[in-house]
């Protein structure tokens, strides 16, 4: 794998956590606005880092599987075509 797009992998893994992070941090201004109760708000946010958790680490053990699948195997070559023989019926 080129340096290139493993630095783009990383950077699609930061990519996807600040996203992540930033959609909690929406949420919890989103139940502060609509003045639900801390004691609720904790209990929702508390559920949402833990399935941000669950994401971030799903994604980068996807990312690691591509990276050794794609190293483990190396690309694989049509077969050559071999010259069509001509078909006979028996009578």
């Amino acid at each position: 794998m080129s340096g290139g797009r493993a630095k783009l992998q990383t950077m699609a893994a930061e990519s996807t956590a600040i996203v992540l992070a930033e959609r909690i941090d929406a949420l919890a201004a989103a139940l502060n606005a609509a003045g639900v109760a801390p004691e609720r708000s904790s209990g929702l946010l508390a559920a949402a880092a833990a399935a941000t958790m669950h994401a971030v680490t799903l994604d980068a053990l996807l990312e690691e599987q591509l990276r050794t699948t794609v190293i483990a195997k190396p690309p694989v070559e049509a077969p050559a075509r071999r010259a069509a023989a001509p078909v006979t019926l028996a009578v």
